[in-house]
């Protein structure tokens, strides 16, 4: 039993020193001002518990406190500190500590609101007896040049822009992650004029796959920043988590509740020295390799496409360019928002760039019906359904020639005859809308199967990107069995709907309920049993903005 027990100890070492190991330098990056060289000093029993002593030197500074990054899995530890000044040691004060809401990490701070001179520290972490628990790394901070310090703007608050073509994502606010109120005083405007930047950082450890652990690190994030770190609030505008729900970090100046609403924005903590006028947004998680396996995280489809479309959106209503888009490290010298995202920043400019050229407010609503002639001619027809602004319509063929316009007037034609098969397996039509103001989107789109004519099937997907509902249609050839299934990006099947035996030569639909659904790309796929086998299995992609 013995020699188990101390293998089973031994593991836990392992796990807390890896956990340990590959988040804490990232972790108190945003936290700390200078990071120290922390070195065990002694280890002592008191009672039942076990008490660890470390210790760093410092070159003597003026300070406000520090703060240590370790690993256990003792939730009911306890910790302090004492500080050195001119060798003379002071006494132990307590410190606040934060656990990651995912558990085993946690960081543990002490900060006086008077800054003090200091020449060293000691940190005293107390576990319960035979408990395991590792400390990587700590350092301290001052508040002197905290942007919550610096004085408020002496100008009337920045207004953004009240109409646009981008539909910003559905926004969880501070009342529904339960914020604690703002501290020291009030918020500040974000910037008097304009906003310069738009920024991307990373929690480095904070990782939230859904809803409830979003809320809970957004609890965990600000009172690391609130109860150690002295600022005022969380430090950052916004924050999104891995499922692509968008949080709300800092207070509206106005009381807004949506995004919708164009909020005037409060100035932030999340870049030190450039705060004014600079946007700041964290996504949950860790994505630096270099800091080990458990920072090798890579965004997820729905996180990202909830950045594109937020910063679209910011970029409209704010007047801030794509090409302002930064990293916290553009600033400072920090990873963050580590290398599998700073990477995507390139990308992210011109996605950003393109959807502010389309929209994802919708043009229209269109319909895209074909016939499969015996001589391999394809008779096409459409019709606008609704129209919401559209000024132009033409009809595309993609093929193995590439990308050619057929019809370039299709809002006062309403059919077309391809005669141009030879040679081709299949074709794409699709029809696309144009506005006045140069947005352009794709409205319906049919792909032909030239080998098996008899089990094509149209569908389209309205509006799409679709926002708060979504209507997938299609149109059978065949008569059969007919079943259709939404599916996140994973692969999870998310909704099943069983449509029965359905006639040939007619359109159907089905409507639902996207607003649950996080930002980002969804597929549908549309099944239709003959009396003997499959005879028609098609997966189509879509977006959803919430």
């Amino acid at each position: 039993m013995r020699i188990r027990g101390r293998v089973k100890n031994f593991v836990v070492v392992l796990l807390l020193l890896f956990v340990a190991r590959e988040t804490s330098g990232q972790i108190l990056a945003d936290v700390l001002d200078e990071f120290t060289a922390i070195e065990y000093a002694s280890e002592s029993i008191s009672g039942k518990k076990a008490l660890k002593v470390y210790r760093t030197d410092l070159f003597p500074q003026t300070i406000n406190g520090a703060a240590v990054e370790f690993g256990t899995l003792d939730e009911d530890a306890s910790a302090f500190f004492r500080f050195r000044t001119n060798g003379d040691w002071g006494d132990w004060k307590q410190a606040v500590i934060i656990f990651s809401a995912t558990g085993g990490t946690a960081i543990a701070g002490y900060r006086n609101s008077k800054g003090f001179a200091s020449d060293g520290f000691e940190f005293r972490l107390e576990t319960r007896e035979g408990e395991m628990a590792v400390v990587r790394n700590g350092g301290v901070f001052s508040n002197e040049n905290d942007a919550d310090q610096l004085p408020a703007p002496d100008q009337l608050p920045f207004t953004g822009q009240q109409s646009g073509d981008i539909i910003p994502p559905r926004l969880i606010t501070r009342a529904e992650w339960n914020a604690r109120p703002f501290q020291l005083g009030s918020p500040v405007n974000l910037a008097s004029s304009s906003y310069k930047y738009i920024t991307w950082h990373h929690a480095a450890g904070y990782s939230a796959d859904t809803e409830e652990e979003g809320k809970a690190q957004m609890r965990a994030m600000q009172a690391l920043h609130q109860n150690i770190r002295g600022w005022s609030d969380i430090g950052y505008q916004f924050a999104i988590d891995r499922g692509g729900r968008l949080y709300q970090g800092r207070p509206f100046m106005d009381n807004s509740t949506s995004l919708s609403q164009v909020p005037v924005l409060a100035r932030g903590a999340h870049v030190g020295g450039a705060n004014s006028g600079n946007i700041g947004t964290v996504i949950m998680g860790c994505y630096h390799p270099p800091e080990g396996s458990h920072c090798e995280q890579e965004i997820t489809p729905a996180a990202y496409n909830t950045y594109v479309t937020l910063f679209s959106f910011l970029s409209e209503r704010y007047g801030v360019s794509p090409t302002l888009i930064r990293g916290h490290r553009d600033f400072s010298s920090t990873a963050c928002p580590g290398n599998n995202n700073y990477a995507l920043i390139p990308g992210l400019i011109s996605d950003v760039t393109s959807l502010l050229q389309t929209g994802n407010e919708p043009l229209g609503e269109a319909d895209l019906a074909v016939g499969v002639q015996q001589n391999q001619q394809v008779d096409i027809s459409w019709s606008i359904t609704d129209n919401f602004g559209i000024e132009t319509l033409v009809l595309e063929k993609i093929s193995s020639k590439g990308t050619e316009t057929v019809v370039d007037d299709a809002l006062t034609v309403s059919t077309w005859t391809d005669a141009s098969l030879a040679g081709e397996t299949a074709v794409i039509y699709l029809l696309i809308a144009a506005h006045s103001d140069g947005r352009k989107q794709e409205l319906a789109r049919m792909e032909l199967d030239i080998d098996s004519p008899s089990s094509y099937l149209l569908t389209s997907a309205f509006p799409n990107p679709a926002v708060s509902m979504a209507n997938f249609k299609y149109f059978l050839s065949v008569e059969g069995l007919v079943s259709i299934a939404l599916y996140d990006p994973s692969g999870r099947l998310l909704e099943e709907w069983n449509q029965g035996f359905l006639d040939a030569d007619a359109w159907y639909s089905v409507k639902t309920d996207v607003s649950h659904l996080a930002s980002g790309l969804y597929f549908f796929r549309i099944q239709v049993e003959g009396f003997s086998d499959t005879v028609f299995d098609k997966t189509q992609a879509f977006h959803v903005v919430n």
